[in-house]
């Protein structure tokens, strides 16, 4: 049903595990009515459309997304005839949770499972697996199986050389104060300010909350939050909660905090204090085994997976407004199946009205530049999940008037997923004027990206008890995320809904509230993949320039805050 071609770059081939070794494994059930859902989320998300802005509620996406009961009790017969335990399977919605044992999930998928080692990292996988003929049809996607993942925080520090580390001793005025010189050389929350126009947010009572996502082990340092707030706005309190996903770090007994640091100072700031939750997913095995628990090293825990599925588990009122994520991977490493359905997941957070907000990604036009389907033809290589039509993807920008691209910003064309209606006109217009530009290394039918940008070069943070700069569109995130958030408090005190999928009203009215950006380009394909280190395509002159209008580097360019207010008041 699923196979990869070889074993994904970077990742060598072990001793198979013990046949008692436990795994927990996740199959999509085919959704008859997705296509008529896809097309209810655009509408409740066009301006114009009698049904913007309202919202599903869970059961309402439950409901319309419901396989029917003879496919469901078909393949949990399936599962049962092969020893799968009844009370070890979990049916919710159209995914079915199970846990089984390496013998019992070789012989149900007819393959052979081995352990597979990056680094330290060692996890439990296949190259392909079967499923009965009579059920191809009725199954999307079992994982993880061929799905290796490799999610990179999008956040690089700027601390090679003593120049560029913030001075010890720092002046708190300076940083609470917006002044050109100082802001080209260093962001802070006033600078952020006075670059795109926010005043000073002052959330409503009740206001709903924005999120955060964290993997691979990170987590805010409370004290780090706290200090950062001292010097740079004592008035926000920076109070954030942190929820355990799949046993993520809650403890701050981690030394990996910058992304998360980043991340939520940010957040936090620019949002005057709005409720603030940080949702840390495990990414890893927990080192306990037992029946409801995967092996230790089997790293069955799939991140966007186990995130998605808690958050769409969530009663209505306890999702937040927004979702900031700032990780990417190269698209063509995640198995075609696995990025469709993680894609969808995406989906049903925007038809419940969650603005899902994703840093595009900091390779540039591409990283591994070459297929893996055993040609390596060379072509410029999209992320994901930026490239999903589902999120809203950020690139970033540095200096100040004008604000330049930044050349690390990932965008580009998608190989997996179309060009959604909502980007038509924009892209034809688009490749009016790039004519024969790179052509032949990119999807000219692909969901272009990103859609917005914002600043995203030495922001000033606190990590581990103290100052640091860093960059990256991890950076720009949360920032564009913060603004979103705010623009929802906003409209909430107006009695309006939530602006939930942002795709759709961008490219139709939204642009007009941002600042074109037509300088600068991103680069790339330089021939070492940046993910795993090894060599790969050389495109000489890769580059994707800014220039008027949208463009796959900054998108329709950075936001100007006093103009989306107003907008999003009349909409």
């Amino acid at each position: 049903m699923e196979s990869l071609r070889s074993i994904p770059k970077g990742w060598t081939q072990g001793d198979p595990p013990a046949q008692t070794d436990m795994l927990v494994l996740r199959l999509a059930m085919d959704q008859p009515m997705l296509a008529d859902f896809h097309q209810l989320v655009n509408d409740l998300s066009i301006p114009d459309n009698p049904l913007y802005g309202k919202h599903l509620t869970k059961r309402e996406v439950d409901d319309i997304l419901q396989p029917s009961s003879d496919v469901s009790d078909e393949i949990l017969t399936w599962h049962k005839n092969a020893g799968v335990a009844a009370d070890l399977i979990k049916l919710s919605g159209h995914w079915i949770t199970f846990h089984l044992n390496v013998s019992t999930a070789e012989a149900l998928l007819v393959t052979k499972f081995y352990n597979f080692h990056k680094g330290d990292v060692t996890v439990i996988r296949t190259l392909q697996y079967s499923v009965p003929s009579i059920l191809r049809n009725k199954i999307e996607t079992i994982q993880p199986t061929t799905r290796f993942g490799n999610p990179k925080a999008q956040v690089e520090w700027l601390m090679d050389n003593s120049n560029e580390s913030p001075p010890l001793q720092i002046d708190p005025s300076v940083l609470r104060t917006y002044n050109v010189t100082f802001c080209n050389s260093t962001i802070t929350p006033a600078c952020i300010r006075g670059i795109y126009q926010m005043d000073t947010f002052d959330p409503p009572v009740n206001a709903m909350s924005i999120a955060i996502s964290g993997f691979i082990e990170q987590r805010p340092f409370t004290a780090d939050v706290t200090e950062f707030m001292a010097y740079t706005d004592p008035t926000v309190s920076g109070r954030i909660e942190t929820v355990s996903v799949d046993k993520g770090v809650i403890s701050s007994q981690v030394n990996t905090s910058a992304e998360a640091n980043l991340d939520v100072q940010y957040a936090a700031a620019l949002t005057g204090g709005t409720p603030l939750v940080y949702f840390s997913t495990g990414g890893r095995a927990p080192m306990n085994t037992n029946a409801d628990q995967p092996s230790a090293g089997s790293g069955t825990n799939e991140p966007y997976l186990d995130q998605l599925h808690f958050l769409l588990g969530l009663n209505d009122s306890l999702l937040p407004s927004v979702l900031s994520t700032s990780y990417a991977e190269d698209e063509e490493t995640v198995p075609y199946s696995y990025a469709v359905q993680v894609c969808n997941l995406f989906a049903q957070l925007g038809a419940r009205g969650v603005s899902v907000i994703f840093a595009s990604g900091d390779t540039g036009v591409g990283s591994s530049c070459q297929s893996n389907d055993g040609k390596n033809t060379l072509r410029f290589s999209p992320s994901f999940p930026a490239s999903c039509p589902w999120v809203t993807a950020v690139g970033g920008t540095y200096s100040l008037n004008p604000e330049i691209a930044a050349a690390f910003t990932s965008g580009g064309f998608s190989n997996y997923f179309p060009q959604p209606t909502w980007q038509t006109d924009t892209m034809k217009d688009y490749f009016n004027k790039l004519r024969d530009k790179n052509k032949g290394y990119y999807n000219i039918s692909g969901r272009g990206y990103p859609d917005v940008s914002a600043q995203a070069v030495r922001y000033l943070i606190w990590n581990q008890g103290g100052p640091e700069y860093v960059y990256g569109t991890s950076c720009a995130a949360p920032t564009f995320a913060a603004i979103i958030s705010n623009l929802n408090n906003i409209r909430m005190t107006q009695g309006k809904t939530k602006l939930g999928f942002l795709n759709p009203w961008l490219y139709a009215q939204g642009h007009q509230g941002f600042t074109d950006i037509t300088v600068g380009a991103s680069r790339g394909c330089s021939g070492v993949d940046i993910f795993t280190g090894q060599p790969a395509g050389v495109i000489k002159d890769a580059s994707w320039e800014a220039i008027s209008g949208w463009d796959p580097v900054t998108g329709w360019g950075t936001p100007n805050y006093a103009k989306l207010k107003t907008m999003v008041a009349k909409s």
